[in-house]
Order: C-alpha cells, then structure tokens, then sequence
C-alpha cells in the first residue's frame, strides 16, 4: 500500500511538471495580445515603434489606417511606405510615453481585436487594432485612431 502511493506521488510530480513546462513553453494567442499590447504602449522611441510595425506586413495582408475620418491603406505597391509614415506620424510623439487606461481583448479563430484607451502627451485617444493570424504569426488588418 505504502509502495502505490509513492509510484502514484512520483507519476502525479510527472505530469505536474510536464504541465508546468509545456505551459512555459507554449504561448497563447491572448500572451500574444498582451506582448503586443506592450509594443503599442510605453516610451515612443524607434526601437518601439519599429516593435510595433513587426505586427504589420502589407506584402502579406493589407492593412488599414484610420485616423480622423481619413483613410489609408497599404499592400504589397507600397509597403515600403508603411515605416516611414508611422515614423512621420509619430514624430510629435517621441520620447514621451503613451500610458495604457483601459484595454479591451476579443479572440475568434483567426481574428482578433484589441481596443485600447491611451493617454499621451496630446490627450486621451481610443485605438482599435484588427489583427488575422497569418500561420503562427498574428498581422494587423486595420488599425482606427479617433
């Protein structure tokens, strides 16, 4: 009796520590909107930004920017436009911080969306990001700034 009980301690430490390590391991697609969350958010420097725009891949999926009722896309003809528009776009902003108030998450299938209240140096501004996953990786569709 005293033996099963040590074999069922030892296989129940197994299977504990196999949880524990896959869970370690694997990422989720809700750590994945967290890690971009924390991309979006802090000091804008360069090296954030440049954090952010890993999210967007307009050769792979189109992507969307709506700010102020204006609208602009981009795809695989003008890809290369993306960086330096976000950079010029944000230019007024860097070296401040943008700070997180309130976040919003929702995750189906292959779609997900991230709305966000963010404080800046500017003012408060309400920020929904679609994002798709693309195989393993999750791309933004569409961002809105208002």
């Amino acid at each position: 009796m005293r033996r099963t009980g040590i074999y069922l301690l030892v296989i129940l430490s197994i299977v504990v520590g196999a949880a524990v390590v896959t869970d370690a391991i694997v990422v989720t697609d809700r750590e994945r909107m967290e890690e971009f969350i924390d991309s979006v958010t802090g000091k804008v420097s360069e090296s954030r930004i440049d954090s952010a725009l890993s999210y967007a891949d307009p050769a792979k999926l189109p992507i969307e920017l709506i700010h102020e009722g204006r609208r602009r896309k981009y795809s695989d003809r003008n890809a290369s436009k993306l960086k330096p528009d976000a950079r010029r776009a944000l230019a007024s902003l860097e070296g401040s911080r943008v700070h997180l108030i309130q976040e919003s998450v929702s995750l189906s299938g292959e779609r997900a969306r991230v709305a966000l209240r963010l404080r800046t140096s500017s003012g408060l501004a309400n920020t929904v990001f679609d994002l798709r996953r693309q195989g393993d990786q999750w791309l933004l569709r569409r961002v809105t700034v208002n």
